[in-house]
């Protein structure tokens, strides 16, 4: 999750990112990233995979614009533009550069994928225009060298 939150820290277009869940922005946009779900299946006699999820979400801030714009749909806009970018930040980088050395003894990184999710909104009174991206990290898992 380190490198993730390392990938979305590198995009200018976001302002603060948190590794979890936090109840207030102080930045705009604001993104989030969680553990969302994982799954396993059999590959061979030796070998699993894994894959584990994660979920990026992007906050941007509908209530606070430039003079003369209309928030809501600067907001969409901002979004769009953003959701754009993380997506291509994770495209550019599949195999998560470096990732290898961290992982574990019996653990080999694959690859991971990005799904655009659910665009909505959030906040008390829907102050912010949100969207869940899912990113999905497929690791192979050596179950003979697992302790």
């Amino acid at each position: 999750m380190d490198k993730l939150k390392s990938i979305i820290d590198a995009n200018a277009l976001i302002q603060e990112s948190f590794s979890y869940e936090v109840e207030e922005f102080k930045g705009d946009p604001a993104c989030t990233i969680t553990p969302s779900e994982n799954e396993s299946d059999y590959n061979t006699t030796c070998e699993n995979v894994r894959i584990y999820a994660f979920s990026i979400k992007l906050f941007v801030n509908r209530t606070i614009s430039p003079a003369g714009t209309d928030v809501k749909s600067e907001a969409d806009r901002k979004l769009r533009n953003l959701v754009d970018s993380v997506l291509d930040d994770f495209d550019s980088d599949y195999t998560l550069t470096g990732i290898q050395a961290d992982c574990p003894t019996g653990y080999t990184f694959i690859n991971l994928f990005a799904l655009p999710s659910v665009f909505g909104y959030a906040g008390r009174e829907d102050n912010f225009r949100a969207a869940e991206i899912k990113i999905f990290c497929r690791v192979s898992v050596d179950v003979t060298a697992i302790s």
